[in-house]
């Protein structure tokens, strides 16, 4: 099996839920701070859903509501992936990574099949 890693940021959450998974579940994994360093460019656009990129943002990040991107629209994946770069906040937590795959926020169920 690939590396994992787990993009995290501290005192979150949902963040804490997948930790506790992963190592209940005994899963080796690193955790990176999301905030400190965030994810490569071709993870995000792997992470990224083309057919509902806003499904990638964090909807509680300061930034999404001061930048009103519940109403904004995007041509491309490129400018979700370009923006969530610039802002890590806005990057929905956590985010599992394994080689060259990675999914967006915790679900156990996902979790499950994913590292399988």
């Amino acid at each position: 099996m690939s590396a994992v890693k787990l993009y995290v940021k501290p005192e979150c959450k949902t963040c804490e839920k997948a930790i506790a998974y992963l190592e209940k579940k005994g899963v080796a994994f690193e955790a990176v701070d999301i905030m400190r360093t965030p994810p490569a460019k071709k993870l995000l656009e792997k992470a990224v859903d083309a057919l509902n990129p806003k499904s990638a943002f964090n909807e509680r990040a300061k930034e999404f509501k001061s930048m009103d991107l519940a109403n904004a629209s995007f041509k491309t994946k490129k400018e979700v992936v370009d923006l969530l770069r610039e802002n890590p906040d806005l990057i929905r937590r956590p985010l599992l990574a394994r080689g060259e795959k990675a999914i967006l926020g915790f679900d156990e169920a996902a979790y499950a099949t994913f590292l399988r």
